[in-house]
């Protein structure tokens, strides 16, 4: 089911399913809690599960002042699961969602029961350094669509290179292309996330660093996945020293295999948590917003492997629509390819 939760007249919006101990899921950036629904309805078997939208990404309103760290969200998320009744979750983190539950686990440990961190990984001062530099390029969108380009071009390197601005044999993952519906979906990621895509993915690479896990006092799981574009930074990660209480659970076969291999570890560990009582009056269901806009077709444009079907539904959308921005516009087209997507709300 589509919740939101309003702190300081800010909204959090958040997907919730399944009976259990409560779990915290929180996502990878650019994207937003959609892309953990088909992981967190095989958790919400043995878990209530909680797919939250960082502040400023999917339906999540902006934090009010632009973040300068990570303990920004976290501060928010703290007052946010306060008030839903969220007394000690367990919190899995995928990515820039990973450095956010590791941050949460550093400033809350008594509110936490667990961390599992997936593709959470150690990067050295100088690599840091050249991908904050490199990585997170202007995607404003503008009325003539040139920005489209660059987003397909980012996500068609995104599984080639690693980091993908970085085209050279040192860089590159040699392995084959991604379908065209997945890039399509990283791509609506981006276009959702607008210009201000970068400000969580920023201070993620930032904060992805073995020294903070090593900090961490709560009861920690990291995942290892083998043929993983970053294995070899997860691997870093794991070359430190932690204590007893963080562990690495490596995970070896294909996607399908590794993902019931990390759901089985996980379904296993939520016998170990206790079931809160959740308190669901400061909950709110979710409003669905419908937008007019005019468009030539019922259907937009194929996707096509170049993207050219990105700029083939802009251009329609702004012929059809001239009064509006290109902000606008980026709402209608992100929405129009989204139309006939439903989220199970059981």
């Amino acid at each position: 089911m589509s919740n939101f939760v309003e702190i300081d007249n800010q909204k959090l919006h958040f997907y919730t399913m399944g009976k259990g101990p409560a779990l915290l899921m929180l996502h990878p950036s650019p994207s937003s809690s959609l892309s953990l629904i088909p992981l967190a309805r095989q958790l919400a078997l043995h878990y209530t599960v909680y797919c939250v939208d960082t502040p400023g990404y999917g339906q999540s309103d902006a934090l009010i002042e632009s973040p300068t760290h990570l303990s920004n969200y976290t501060a928010f998320l703290y007052k946010a699961l306060k008030k839903m009744g969220l007394k000690k979750p367990a919190i899995y983190g995928s990515a820039t969602g990973a450095q956010l539950a590791v941050r949460y686990g550093l400033e809350y440990p008594e509110v936490v029961s667990h961390i599992f961190l997936d593709n959470s990984a150690h990067f050295d001062d100088a690599l840091s350094d050249k991908i904050l530099e490199h990585y997170f390029p202007d995607l404003t969108p503008k009325l003539d669509g040139g920005h489209l380009t660059q987003i397909w071009t980012i996500v068609s390197q995104l599984f080639q290179y690693f980091p993908w601005c970085f085209t050279t044999e040192e860089y590159a993952l040699n392995r084959p292309q991604m379908p065209d519906f997945v890039l399509q979906m990283i791509a609506m990621d981006y276009l959702r996330a607008g210009s201000t895509y970068d400000i969580a993915y920023k201070l993620a690479f930032q904060h992805e660093r073995g020294q903070y896990v090593q900090q961490l006092k709560v009861p920690t799981t990291i995942f290892r996945w083998n043929n993983s574009i970053i294995t070899k930074y997860v691997d870093q990660l794991l070359a430190h020293d932690f204590e007893d209480h963080i562990q690495g659970f490596m995970i070896e076969g294909d996607a399908t295999e590794r993902t019931e291999k990390m759901v089985a570890f996980m379904n296993e560990k939520a016998t170990e948590f206790g079931v809160e009582t959740i308190d669901t009056s400061e909950i709110n269901v979710q409003e669905e917003i419908q937008l007019v806009y005019k468009k030539s077709t019922s259907t937009p444009p194929e996707v096509q492997s170049n993207g050219n079907h990105l700029l083939v539904a802009w251009q329609d959308l702004v012929e059809n629509n001239p009064q509006e921005t290109a902000e606008t516009i980026q709402t209608y087209l992100t929405d129009w390819y989204s139309e006939n997507f439903e989220v199970d709300k059981k």
